[in-house]
């Protein structure tokens, strides 16, 4: 995986959401369209089958916010799959998972704790940091924290005593800073190639995050961005443009057995391939467009 030069992350900088609504514009190519306008509507074309609970319909152009907590369907455009309900943007855009208040985990038996948290920290890696201001400002920033390390592969963050846990916090939360109550990490890998091998360090990683943040409530785990379908591109073959079917599986199955502490966030995709600049690095539109991607699910989800 190639990694650009670290970039300067600016320091915490809070900013308050103004109210009514945001438009978010984001570029297309083909068929898909990606644009998301809050209040989410239902869309024409295609349809979804959202599991354990009642969802809504996928607009015309299909998404790139992927939600797996449940049963695929097929729309005019990339798949989703909704949890515990999802609700139906306007434009084709669709944002599945769990409705309101408390969603199903991923195994869609024990009920996960739900929002809205005090705090929310995400955890990953550098190229976190390029797509979170244009996150920050969809989302109530005083209750979103994050930290990345440059590499910060999963098998060192697995390890509770690895200085990767004492990274300084960005942004840090108006309330519970020290403590969050909600954790969204972000797992990657060069050397894991195997279903057990990422099942046993995320296993390690939920572990660690109950010792280090005994106040959370909810455990999310976000996959890198990937291509469109989950598919090389031709202007990017980087192999790590594409989540491999035993990272997802690992991701399942360890929130499918947390008792519904551990939940599988979005999958987000790029809206197409020029969002890539080169391996698994993003343009400076695909950073905003991934920003915006990522926002407008969790304002929906906060």
């Amino acid at each position: 995986m190639v990694f650009m030069a670290h970039a300067f992350v600016s320091g915490a900088i809070r900013r308050a959401c103004a109210g009514g609504f945001l438009a978010l514009a984001v570029a297309a190519c083909g068929a898909k369209n990606t644009s998301v306008s809050p209040p989410p509507t239902a869309g024409s074309g295609g349809t979804i089958d959202t599991g354990s609970g009642s969802g809504g319909q996928p607009g015309s152009g299909g998404s790139n916010v992927v939600v797996d907590a449940g049963p695929s369907a097929d729309g005019s455009g990339a798949a989703i799959s909704g949890g515990g309900g999802g609700s139906g943007n306007d434009a084709g855009s669709m944002i599945g998972g769990g409705g309101g208040g408390a969603a199903p985990d991923a195994a869609g038996d024990t009920p996960a704790a739900g929002g809205p948290f005090a705090c929310s920290e995400m955890i990953g890696l550098w190229v976190m940091s390029q797509w979170w201001d244009p996150f920050e400002k969809i989302v109530d920033a005083a209750a979103w924290q994050y930290i990345f390390v440059h590499h910060g592969y999963l098998e060192t963050w697995a390890d509770p005593t690895s200085a990767y846990w004492a990274t300084t916090t960005i942004s840090p939360c108006a309330q519970k800073a020290g403590s969050p109550d909600r954790v969204i990490f972000l797992p990657f890998s060069l050397t894991l190639n195997t279903e057990e091998q990422w099942q046993t360090n995320l296993s390690k990683v939920v572990d660690a995050i109950k010792t280090k943040f005994p106040g959370v409530k909810r455990i999310e785990f976000i996959s890198t961005i990937r291509s469109p379908n989950n598919q090389t591109c031709a202007n990017d073959n980087d192999p790590n443009v594409v989540v491999p079917a035993y990272v997802d599986q690992a991701i399942q199955t360890v929130a499918s057995t947390s008792g519904g502490l551990v939940t599988v966030g979005p999958k987000i995709e790029v809206a197409n391939c020029s969002w890539w600049a080169g391996g698994t690095d993003l343009t400076g539109a695909g950073n905003t467009g991934i920003g915006q991607l990522y926002g407008a699910y969790y304002k929906e989800h906060p």
